[in-house]
């Protein structure tokens, strides 16, 4: 064999086997046109591959001549490549157990080796150097024939790619070049194609095709034989290059629409955000203004039940006391102009006839006089109500009632009451009072049912009739209620609500239907019977 630089070293012909007992190998071996045979003395090469099976058959190959032909062998490769590498060169006939024996073939992992020079993610020159060419010194030193060249295969830089270190690849190449000024061997480096799958990986794999002084595509296009066949692939290869650059152009296109759109959805996104910020904001405030005028309605609402309560509570207090002033003051003079008549009457009736009709005829006036004084007094309040109670109020009213009226009234009360608080019994017999006066001047009906119950802690009050119903106006509280005894239905409902209770007045067929409810004390609620 020869050492003279340039002349090339092709593992794929026979050639001088410097020991007795090792056959040629591979000596009819036929290399693709772009083949591992190839490669110099000193040639760093690049194998580009798709599948490992095309690799490890290129490898065995390369492997496998140069270990036939007494030369030494350093392989630094992955576990799975060095299995199948062995498995090829045992498929082939070569047994490697007397190269390993004699030194001149080398195996190693990769990622032991790469973990020897690596420090911080970077290649050690010096670290390198010392590793990898000693091991190479040695090798080549175990070779037992004069001239024996070393055969090296590496794979770390397809490890470091892997690991997403592509720069440091790249200067590990640079350093197996460096290395080769000082020893002499040909290096062959493989990647999978897989590795260079994006665009912007181009420029980076020109990079690695920098580093090496032979480039062998990958199975694709050493598997095409005649030029002809290259021509016509390097032709498709071109137009599919335009095609991508004519794509990569039409995406970038697209991709600038795209952030030009979404910058405009931002915006507008930002836009809207801001409205319905502002919006927020606003309705934020509106509803603080809201909730403080409900506030302050709600107070002022408080303060005039209040006021209405104590308006109420004034007009009782002074229907009370011009009844007391009707019953002891009005309706005593009465009294007493009648018993003055009387005597009056007695003196005149023997002297003059006459004389004496019209007294007996203002005798009469006077009669009539103390009764509908007596009646407006008791109407405005009957001073049975603060003596004997609600159950003797309710009886006396609805007789008197009925007998003014002629309106039959069905009374259903409880057997026994105890005595409520005043308010609240003055309360229930307005209500009494101003309902039985609508039957009687609005309804037109001819009869009427009044209940008064007590349940569940409640006292409840039902007036109805079978009459022409109250218009819907009056149930809602209309002013427009004319002339009418009590504090018309507005009035009904203020008084109900002083107590915590619930006024409903419904429309029936026929007829009207006012219900009042009133809750009781505890106490009172408990000794109440039916």
């Amino acid at each position: 064999m020869s050492d003279t630089p340039g002349i090339p070293l092709d593992f794929t012909t026979t050639v001088e086997i410097c020991t007795a007992n090792t056959a040629p190998y591979g000596a009819t071996s036929v290399a693709p046109p772009v083949s591992l045979g190839d490669i110099g003395h000193h040639a760093h090469a690049v194998q580009f591959y798709a599948d490992d099976s095309f690799l490890l058959e290129a490898l065995s190959r390369f492997i496998g001549t140069a270990l036939g032909a007494g030369d030494a062998a350093l392989v630094i490769a992955t576990k799975a490549h060095r299995d199948g590498l062995e498995q090829r060169l045992k498929a082939r006939g070569l047994e490697t157990i007397t190269a390993v024996g004699q030194g001149r073939y080398v195996v190693v992992d990769a990622n032991e080796t790469l973990a020897k020079f690596m420090r911080d993610g970077w290649p050690d020159a010096d670290l390198f150097a010392d590793t990898v060419g000693r091991v190479l010194a040695a090798t080549k030193s175990a070779a037992q024939c004069e001239g024996a060249r070393v055969a090296a295969f590496g794979e770390m830089v397809a490890v470091l790619w892997a690991e997403g270190k592509p720069n440091a690849a790249i200067r590990l190449e640079q350093l197996w070049n460096e290395l080769a000024k000082e020893h002499s061997f040909s290096l062959l480096c493989a990647y999978p194609m897989s590795a260079f799958y994006r665009e912007e990986h181009g420029a980076q794999l020109l990079q690695v095709c920098a580093e090496h002084s032979a480039v062998i595509p990958g199975e694709s296009y050493t598997s095409l034989i005649t030029e002809e066949e290259r021509l016509r692939t390097i032709a498709y290869l071109q137009q599919k290059a335009l095609a991508l650059g004519t794509e990569v152009l039409e995406r970038k296109r697209v991709e600038q629409v795209l952030r030009v759109s979404e910058e405009a959805l931002r915006k507008s996104h930002a836009d809207l955000e801001y409205r319905v910020e502002q919006r927020t904001r606003e309705l934020f405030e509106l509803t603080s203004r809201l909730r403080a005028e409900v506030e302050q309605r709600t107070v002022a609402e408080a303060h005039l039940r209040e006021l209405s309560g104590r308006l109420l509570s004034m007009r009782d207090e002074e229907r009370r006391r011009i009844a007391r002033e009707l019953h002891d003051s009005t309706g005593q003079l009465f009294v007493a102009l009648q018993w003055n008549l009387a005597l009056l009457q007695q003196s005149v009736s023997n002297v003059d006839p006459a004389l004496a009709e019209k007294v007996s005829e203002s005798v009469r006036i006077a009669d009539q006089a103390i009764n509908e004084v007596r009646t407006m007094s008791y109407l405005l309040h009957p001073p049975m109500l603060d003596e004997a109670g609600l159950l003797l109020a309710i009886h006396w009213y609805v007789d008197g009632f009925v007998k003014r009226s002629n309106i039959k009234v069905d009374l259903e009360l409880p057997e026994t009451l105890e005595r409520l608080p005043r308010d609240l019994e003055t309360t229930v017999f307005r209500i009494l009072q101003e309902a039985l006066t609508n039957v009687h001047r609005h309804a037109g009906s001819s009869t009427a049912r009044v209940q008064l119950t007590l349940a569940s802690g409640n006292l409840g009050l039902r007036i109805q009739d079978q009459g022409k119903g109250i218009p819907r106006n009056k149930i809602e509280g209309s002013q427009n209620v004319g002339t009418r005894i009590g504090v018309g239905i507005r009035g009904m409902r203020e008084r109900v609500r002083q107590f915590g209770g619930e006024l409903q007045i419904t429309a029936g067929n026929p007829g009207t239907c006012v219900e009042a409810i009133f809750p009781l004390p505890r106490d009172q609620g408990r000794g109440c019977s039916y």
